[in-house]
C-alpha cells in the first residue's frame, strides 16, 4: 500500500510585499513594538528626536526656569555664569568678538551673547510647545465633531475653518502680536495657538468621515454604544497617528511662525528675546559682526530640521501601508530558513 505524503504549501513571503517582509519584521510585536520599531528604524527622526532632547536639555540647564510674572518672578539659575539681564563691560574686541569668557561674543551694550542665545531658545522652545498643544487640542476636536457628525454640523464647522485659512497666517500673527505682545510671551503663544488648529481640522475630519463608516463602528451602535463611546472609544484611537504626526509638523511651523513674527517685530518684545527677535535685532550687524546673526539663524534651522525629520519618522510608523525593507541577504536567509522548516 502506497502511502502519498502531499507536501503542504506554503506561502513564501515576497520581498517588499506587505504580506512577506512586513510579517517577517513585525511577526510576534505588538501594536506599540511595531510602531517604535518602524520610528527606529527612520535614522533621520531618531537624529532629530536626540537632538531636540539633548538641545532642550542644555538651554534649560544653561539658562535656569523662569516663570511668573515681571512683579512675581520665579526663577531656578542655570549653570552658565552670565545672565542675559547682566550688563558686562566690553570686551577687548570692540565688535565683542567670542572669547574663551564669551564664547557666542558680546552684543554692543556689554551682554553675553551666549547668555540671550539660551534665553531666546527658551522662549522658542516654549512658544512652540503652547502654540502646538493648543492648536492640536482645538484641531483635534473640532476635526472630530465635525467629521462624526457631519450634515449641518459639518457644514457650518468647516465654513469656519475655511474662512479662518484664507487668511494668511502671517497676517493674523501679526495683528496679534501686536495687540498682546505687550501682554507677555505666554500670552503671545495661546492667542497664536487658538489660529494655528485649520490643517489639523480638516485631517482629522477627512479621518473621522472614512472611519465612522467602517464595520466595527457599526457593530459598535447596533451594540448600543453611545457616541461618546464610539468617539473616544473606537474611531480617535484609529486616528492617533494622523494627529501625532500632523501635530510634530504644527510645531515645526510654530517656531517658524514666531520666528517670523519677531522678525518682523510684532513678536516676543523687548525686553524678553526670542531666537527671532535677535535675528531681527542684530541684522545691522551681519558685516561686522556676522556671529550675532548666524547662532540664532543656524539654531532655527536644526530645531525646525529635527521636528520635521520626526514627523517624518511618526508618519511612516503609523502608517501602516509603508513598504520599508530589510536588508538583502537578511531577507534572503530568512526565507531559506523557512523553505528548510517547509521541507521537512
Amino acid at each position: 500500500m502506497a502511502i502519498n505524503f502531499k507536501k503542504k504549501k506554503t506561502v513564501q513571503p515576497v520581498e517588499g510585499n506587505e504580506t512577506g517582509t512586513m510579517n517577517i519584521e513585525t511577526q510576534g510585536l505588538s501594536q506599540g513594538q511595531i510602531i517604535r520599531k518602524k520610528f527606529f528604524a527612520h535614522k533621520p527622526a531618531v537624529i532629530g528626536l536626540i537632538f531636540m532632547i539633548v538641545f532642550a536639555i542644555f538651554v534649560y540647564s544653561a539658562s535656569g526656569i523662569h516663570l511668573g510674572t515681571d512683579t512675581a518672578k520665579f526663577t531656578i539659575k542655570g549653570w552658565w555664569k552670565y545672565s542675559h539681564e547682566d550688563l558686562l563691560p566690553p570686551g577687548l574686541c570692540a565688535a565683542g568678538c567670542p572669547t574663551a569668557d564669551h564664547p557666542f561674543g558680546q552684543i554692543p551694550n556689554g551682554r553675553d551673547y551666549f547668555a540671550l542665545v539660551m534665553r531666546g531658545s527658551e522662549i522658542s522652545l516654549m512658544v512652540m510647545v503652547v502654540i502646538g498643544f493648543l492648536g492640536g487640542l482645538i484641531g483635534t476636536v473640532m476635526g472630530a465633531v465635525s467629521g462624526f457628525f457631519g450634515g449641518i454640523v459639518d457644514a457650518v464647522m468647516m465654513r469656519f475653518t475655511d474662512f479662518i485659512i484664507t487668511v494668511p497666517s502671517i497676517l493674523i500673527g501679526a495683528v496679534i502680536g501686536y495687540n498682546v505682545g505687550n501682554l507677555g510671551v505666554f500670552a503671545l503663544a495661546v492667542f497664536l495657538g487658538l489660529f494655528a488648529w485649520t490643517g489639523l481640522a480638516r485631517l482629522v475630519r477627512g479621518e473621522f468621515l472614512s472611519l465612522r463608516e467602517r464595520e466595527f463602528v457599526d457593530a459598535a451602535r447596533v451594540a448600543g454604544a453611545s457616541n461618546r463611546r464610539i468617539i473616544f472609544k473606537h474611531i480617535l484611537p484609529n486616528s492617533v497617528g494622523v494627529i501625532i504626526v500632523s501635530t510634530t509638523l504644527l510645531l515645526s511651523g510654530s517656531i517658524l511662525l514666531e520666528t517670523g513674527l519677531s522678525f518682523l517685530g510684532f513678536g516676543v518684545q523687548a525686553p524678553d528675546v526670542s531666537l527671532g527677535s535677535l535675528i531681527n535685532e542684530y541684522q545691522g550687524e551681519f558685516g561686522l559682526s556676522p556671529w550675532l546673526f548666524w547662532w540664532p539663524g543656524v539654531l532655527i534651522v536644526l530645531i525646525a530640521l529635527s521636528i520635521n525629520f520626526m514627523g517624518d519618522g511618526l508618519r511612516d510608523a503609523f502608517d501602516p501601508r509603508q513598504k520599508r525593507q530589510i536588508k538583502r541577504k537578511d531577507f534572503m536567509a530568512k526565507t531559506s530558513t523557512r523553505d528548510a522548516v517547509n521541507k521537512r
